[in-house]
Order: C-alpha cells, then structure tokens, then sequence
C-alpha cells in the first residue's frame, strides 16, 4: 500500500471494532478506503441525512468524480440513495444489503451488531441443515475431502487452545456446506456466513469444548456415508446448540435474553 493511502489507514480501522480489519483486497486503493471509511460511519450511525462530497473530497484530496464513484459503489449495497436535486442521502438500514460481507462486517461495529448476530443464527437455523442435506446426497470426493480436512483442524485448534485457528476451521467447515450443496442460491450464501462467523463480538460468544469436534465429525461421517436425513438431523442439532450458546452468553453478560432491535 502507497504511503498516500497508508496515511488514512488509521481512520479506516478505528471504525471497525476489535480484531476484524477489512481484508487487504478492500482497502488496496484509494476507492477502497473511502468506501471502507464511509460504509463503516454509515453503519455506525455516525453519519446520516445528506452527505457533503465536497468534505469528502477535501479529506481525502480527491475529486469529487471519485467521491460520486464511492457512493456508487455504497448505493449497490443499498446504503445510499441520489436523489434528484438534493444530493445524495443514506438510507434507512432496512434498505441496505445486508447479506453483503462487507456490510456485515461494518454491521458488526454497530449498535445493532447483537441483533445481526442473531438474526443471522436465526437464518443458518434453516438454511445449513438443507445445505447439509444436499451435499449428503450431491457431494464430490473433493469436497468430501475439503470438509474432513476443515473437521480436522477444528480438532488441532481445539487440542492447542488455538482460538483463532478454531475460528478459520470453523467457517472452512460452516462454507464448505453451502458451496458443496450443488445449489447456486445457497453457495452465493458462504460468503454470508463466512463474514458473519468472523465478526469479533461473535468469536466472543462462542464456546468451544471437545464436544464441538464430536458434533462436526459426526456430521461430517453422515455426509461421508450419504445420509441426507442424518447430516439434516446432526446440522439441526449442532445449529440449536450453536444458537443457545449465543443466547446463554449473551443473556449472561447483558441481563437480556435476547438481542433487542433499535428503536427510534
């Protein structure tokens, strides 16, 4: 990265809580960090209403036809929208893509990030039990092998307390059901869960034991065998543990059973 960009760097990253920086790919130009700065301070809440693109031009010396192209790029994601002679404005939250991984992650620096965490739990409680089910009975050896080998490491992560590697392991695992389902609506969906497996507040919330690597194993033996309704079984059983360890945590630090949404 160029020392022009590098000296904004810091303003990127500040917006982005604890240990989940954007991927290299998204920041490597100077695009890529004012969307990066923008859509962060979107999601935060921190701005609203119509946006300045001259104050943003200013602050990044860039011309206002690069500023027009950032908003673009946010306006694909449903976070802003140009409204014929009064400028360009950001949407309400419900407007925004929010399956995206890139609003995901700036989701998961924002008030509602508990919620997201949930409503996305909420979703893989439906979603993985089929795709497991699909790779049971549509699964190559390749992919068969890409997931033992993801259960594997999940078992030397746990074995060395290595709570960063569990989490690599873990959404190996958790995407490889979805890209290996043979079905093209839910492998557009891997990217999702990879971005919302990697959120820091979730890394938190998660317990890990031995009995994790029994869980994925199992699951991993019952698509091995093709056993569409036992890997559907063993998806819904590891899903509902998954979801009560969020919610048992969460209740545990908050006093909430639940995460609540935000309202005006």
């Amino acid at each position: 990265m160029s020392g022009h960009l590098t000296r904004f760097w810091p303003v990127v990253t500040s917006a982005v809580q604890g240990p989940h920086p954007p991927e290299p790919s998204e920041v490597n130009s100077m695009h890529g960090v004012v969307v990066e700065w923008l859509g962060s301070r979107i999601a935060s809440g921190e701005l609203t209403g119509l946006l300045d693109l001259d104050s943003i031009a200013r602050r990044f010396h860039i011309s206002r036809s690069l500023v027009r192209e950032c908003l673009r790029t946010l306006a694909a994601k449903g976070m802003v929208q140009a409204r014929r002679r009064t400028g360009t404005w950001v949407t309400n939250p419900e407007k925004w893509a929010l399956l995206d991984e890139q609003v995901i992650r700036w989701r998961a620096a924002g008030p509602e990030r508990f919620v997201q965490m949930h409503e996305s739990l909420e979703l893989r409680q439906r979603l993985e039990p089929l795709a497991a089910r699909l790779m049971a009975e549509r699964r190559t050896e390749a992919q068969l092998e890409r997931l033992r080998w993801a259960t594997e490491q999940i078992r030397k992560a746990i074995t060395t307390g290595s709570a960063q590697g569990m989490i690599e392991a873990d959404t190996a695992y958790h995407r490889e059901l979805y890209l290996a389902s043979g079905n093209s609506m839910l492998g557009r969906l891997a990217g999702t869960v990879h971005a919302c497996l990697r959120v820091p507040d979730f890394r938190n919330y998660r317990q890990f034991s031995i009995d994790t690597v029994t869980r994925h194993q199992r699951l991993t033996d019952l698509i091995a065998a093709q056993d569409a309704d036992g890997a559907e079984r063993a998806a819904e059983r590891l899903m509902a543990l998954t979801t009560s360890l969020f919610l048992a945590a969460y209740e545990r630090v908050t006093g909430q059973a639940r995460p609540l949404h935000q309202t005006a």
